[in-house]
């Protein structure tokens, strides 16, 4: 027999183990391997105005940055989606299942959105999610007039000097007060075209997307192996209101000067679209890889919700049962929402955590006042902090700590101190009405490492001359823990830490 013959008779082997690369975790493939990318174009298998599910196809391997497209169909007046949570306004529970397995859900959505915007940065708000996602929440300084150092009078427009005493939100188009309807001195930033909802003429809706990974947290550090999986893989979302003569909707707000209340944004289901990235190695390395790897081990966090109407917070100190009993818990979220109005007219509607009250004048003054937030969180029989926190500046740090991350909010949006955001109007709507005291959220990192007792995590809370709301309001907190899913013969079990 020739060598060549019997070289080519002998049957080909795969990498071995020690060879292949970690082919889900994010970042851990070496450059050298080869990959292909398979786009497919996915339409919801069920799709209303109030529930949509897309089925994923069983193969290669799903890329964490899948988007999902939406659309509203166009109201009958100018109106614009929520600039700190943008079309995540429409989602009110967002749901991943294997199977019967439901591997990762948060609900309310949008709230946990709003909380979650406030640390992307002016960069990423202003030059990617603006057109993308529909967030709009860049910050710049607001100059004076050239001769109105002083800011005797409204300041805004025109030729700028080197001094700003305000923040305002930038959208990349100029403040002008010409667009003021009707004429005052106060300038006015308008929308950009591709973010009107209904711009009054040919112009049609604009179209979003959102990422698969900032529905799920699980996809932020793992891949599905899609190719590995036996049983169908759903997602599912639940969405919010969409608004009519007798229900407020969520998912938008009308135009402070031309808009009208009480429209309907329904989904426009014809948009609904999945871009689904399938991404794939050389058939020898990714056989041998579910070979090598019989049983994966996925450990990751998900969110549970807890949520409370809260009337009269001022008359003493609000105790809440969080649960958690059982779980080995990270974080703690938590914010106080309400809508002083109507969300249709409200810049964020009612995505926000609410500050205590203030009686401020612009300049400060001698005697102006700010009510006090005092909060702490016990569990396994113990506070996480030994004195009860009541210092803005503390909440603020605390939010920091367990995020890791600054938020990109400025002093008077988060606790409602000081005097710095602008009498100038975002479409018809002035920002140190709107903005002020709105992104309250505050945050707790439980670092003891114990799992919970039965007893579960109690929030200990109190507002100190909470603003006016004859509603009350709403108690949010998404309770951090961590679960680990297990891939063993192509069927997925999902269990707590």
């Amino acid at each position: 027999m020739e060598a060549g013959s019997e070289l080519s008779a002998m049957p080909m082997s795969g990498p071995s183990s020690g060879q292949i690369p970690d082919l889900l975790k994010i970042g851990a493939v070496p450059v050298n391997t080869a990959m292909d990318v398979e786009t497919s174009v996915l339409d919801p298998v069920i799709q209303n105005d109030r529930f949509i599910r897309f089925t994923l196809q069983n193969k290669g391997i799903l890329h964490s940055h899948s988007k999902i497209q939406f659309a509203l169909s166009n109201p009958t007046s100018q109106a614009y989606l929520h600039p700190n949570v943008g079309i995540a306004g429409l989602f009110q529970r967002a749901t991943l299942k294997v199977g019967n397995t439901t591997i990762c859900e948060i609900d309310d959505f949008a709230h946990f959105t709003a909380y979650r915007s406030m640390f992307m940065s002016n960069e990423t708000s202003r030059e990617r999610l603006q057109y993308q996602t529909g967030q709009m929440m860049s910050k710049e300084w607001m100059y004076l007039d050239e001769g109105d150092i002083t800011g005797a009078t409204a300041n805004g427009g025109g030729q700028s000097s080197t001094e700003a005493d305000e923040i305002g939100v930038s959208n990349g188009l100029e403040y002008d007060v010409s667009q003021t309807t009707p004429q005052t001195t106060v300038s006015q930033i308008q929308m950009p075209n591709y973010l009107h909802l209904n711009k009054g003429d040919a112009h049609s809706c604009p179209t979003f997307q959102w990422s698969l990974s900032d529905f799920f947290p699980f996809l932020k550090v793992n891949q599905l192996p899609l190719y590995m999986m036996r049983e169908q893989i759903n997602l599912e979302f639940v969405l919010s209101e969409a608004g009519s003569s007798s229900v407020q909707t969520q998912r938008a707000f009308i135009d402070g000067d031309t808009g009208a209340s009480d429209l309907t944004y329904s989904l426009d289901t014809t948009k609904t679209k999945m871009f689904a990235d399938y991404i794939y190695y050389p058939q020898e390395m990714m056989i041998s890889y579910q070979q090598a790897n019989p049983r994966l081990d996925f450990s990751y966090v998900d969110y549970r919700l807890s949520k409370l109407h809260v009337v009269g917070t001022e008359s003493g100190t609000q105790i809440r049962n969080l649960g958690g009993a059982g779980l080995l818990v990270s974080k703690v979220v938590w914010g106080l929402s309400t809508k002083s109005g109507t969300a249709e007219d409200l810049i964020l509607g009612d995505y926000n955590a609410t500050a205590v009250d203030k009686t401020y004048s612009d300049p400060p003054a001698f005697g102006d006042t700010i009510g006090t937030a005092t909060m702490n969180v016990k569990y396994n029989d113990r506070f996480l902090y030994p004195i009860d926190v009541d210092n803005n500046a503390r909440h603020f740090h605390n939010v920091v700590q367990a995020e890791g991350l600054v938020p990109f909010v400025s002093r008077e949006e988060y606790s409602n101190e000081g005097v710095n955001l602008p009498d100038r109007k975002l479409v018809g709507y002035p920002q140190d009405e709107q903005l002020q005291g709105c992104f309250f959220w505050c945050a707790s990192q439980l670092n003891r490492a114990e799992r919970i007792n039965s007893r579960g995590i109690e929030l200990y809370f109190q507002y100190a001359t909470p603003p006016a709301e004859g509603n009350g309001y709403d108690l949010r907190a998404y309770v951090e823990h961590i679960k680990t899913a297990t891939l063993e013969q192509g069927y997925l079990t999902c269990y707590n830490a």
